[in-house]
């Protein structure tokens, strides 16, 4: 078989090239910016600083070879990021995102017609216009989205009720979530969706915000992601004792409302000091006047590098995933790893690891009750952290990369089957 990977971000899709590679699957890896040899970004890299020096050095897989990867558009997706980061150029990014997504489509769909490839494989939110080229001009190429987070047409409902909610928080999550209620993305996403063939998801619950859209359970199949076990591994434990000490509560993803900040902050405020503490590891703005009211309770880091974050997670005792809602959660992975028992919502995408009291707890969204309630069991019970958490830590074992090739492996040939008889099926009509 010759599988394409088209994606002109990055995501989990150097994870999903180096998969098929080991499987013998891979024909080419397409993307827009790459450190390679002798290419823009990384003669980019010679002149960056800091954080965007590390990026930009990063921005390669150690298990694709150059000849691996194919770069179009690269001077696009540089701007893009440009855009990303600067305020300057901020309001111009989904512009110029779909502009590059658009080009970029063109770029690979006719580089797979070219190669004859089997399968292309691309991501949500970057992809109609390739599909549709291809439906049109290569029809037998199967056209698969690996779908990373829930459908933006679902969690727009999710999204609109929050802002009820959390009214404080509002703003903060229109401008987070502005694509939602874009009527472009809505347009595109709908094309996306309807050019589709199958979809690869990592979670039950992106599952079930494709079937509200209306695609049929047999076109979705299961692909959970990995974490690096290596990097992220089990961490020592104290001999806690209830009243010992205060327990150590972290979260990782910056102060988003998309991944329900405002109830965790808003479930801490009744809670005894003494008693716990709460990390808040990702962005974090101290002028923002959504969160002044619990920068005295709360500890927040601002951003880390990801090389930075396992040692983070192991000054902790319990991992908190308040999240309206994820493909599945990495950050919960990477904790469990490290032997912390997860609280997470049930939209956080992590239903295959976390079993409710046992490895840790699934609660509903947009709950301070829920969160509160289970954050004092672990004030009342500390005595179950090194248990729960050793569990969390096994079942993170079932979640590595390896185990990711292996479904990559098997979800892929399935795909490709299934096809195989609906070709048949069409032949004998």
């Amino acid at each position: 078989m010759k599988m394409i990977v088209a994606h002109p971000a990055q995501q989990h899709s150097y994870r999903l090239a180096a998969a098929l590679k080991k499987a013998g699957f891979l024909d080419k890896y397409m993307t827009t910016v790459y450190n390679k040899k002798h290419s823009l970004t990384a003669l980019a890299a010679l002149f960056l600083r800091g954080t965007f020096h590390a990026k930009a050095k990063g921005r390669r897989c150690p298990d694709l070879s150059d000849d691996d990867v194919v770069q179009f558009c690269e001077m696009e997706g540089l701007l893009k990021l440009l855009a990303l980061n600067t305020g300057l150029l901020k309001p111009w990014y989904r512009k110029i995102k779909y502009h590059t997504a658009d080009r970029f489509a063109v770029r690979a769909a006719n580089e797979a017609i070219r190669a004859k490839a089997d399968a292309v494989i691309t991501y949500d939110d970057t992809s109609p216009l390739l599909f549709e080229i291809l439906e049109k001009k290569a029809p037998k190429v199967v056209r698969i989205l690996d779908m990373s987070a829930a459908n933006t047409l679902y969690m727009r409902r999710i999204y609109e009720s929050d802002l009820l909610r959390m009214p404080a928080f509002g703003e903060r999550l229109r401008k987070e979530r502005a694509v939602c209620w874009d009527p472009v993305t809505e347009e595109r996403t709908g094309r996306e969706l309807a050019a589709a063939e199958y979809f690869m998801v990592p979670s039950d619950f992106v599952a079930r915000s494709l079937i509200y859209s209306g695609i049929s359970r047999d076109r979705i199949f299961l692909c959970p992601y990995g974490v690096d076990t290596e990097t992220f591994s089990l961490k020592s434990y104290d001999d806690l004792k209830p009243g010992s000490r205060p327990i150590e509560f972290v979260y990782v993803g910056g102060v988003k409302e998309l991944k329900g900040i405002a109830y965790l902050l808003e479930a801490f405020m009744s809670i005894p000091e003494e008693e716990a503490h709460l990390t808040v590891i990702g962005h974090y703005d101290p002028a923002d006047q959504d969160t002044m009211p619990y920068a005295g309770r709360v500890r927040f880091t601002g951003t880390l590098l990801h090389s930075e974050i396992p040692k983070a997670l192991k000054a902790g005792d319990v991992f908190v995933m308040p999240s309206l809602g994820e493909g599945m959660s990495l950050s919960v992975i990477e904790a469990a790893a490290c032997g912390l028992p997860v609280i997470a919502t049930q939209n956080s995408g992590v239903e295959s690891l976390i079993t409710d009291g046992e490895n840790g707890f699934i609660i509903p969204i947009q709950s301070v009750d829920a969160l509160r309630d289970k954050i004092l069991y672990f004030v009342q019970h500390p005595d179950r952290i090194r248990d729960m958490g050793m569990k969390a830590g096994e079942a993170a074992q079932s979640c590595s990369w390896d185990k990711y090739t292996e479904n990559v492996t098997r979800v892929i040939g399935e795909i490709m089957a299934d096809d195989v008889k609906k070709r048949e099926r069409g032949r004998k009509r």
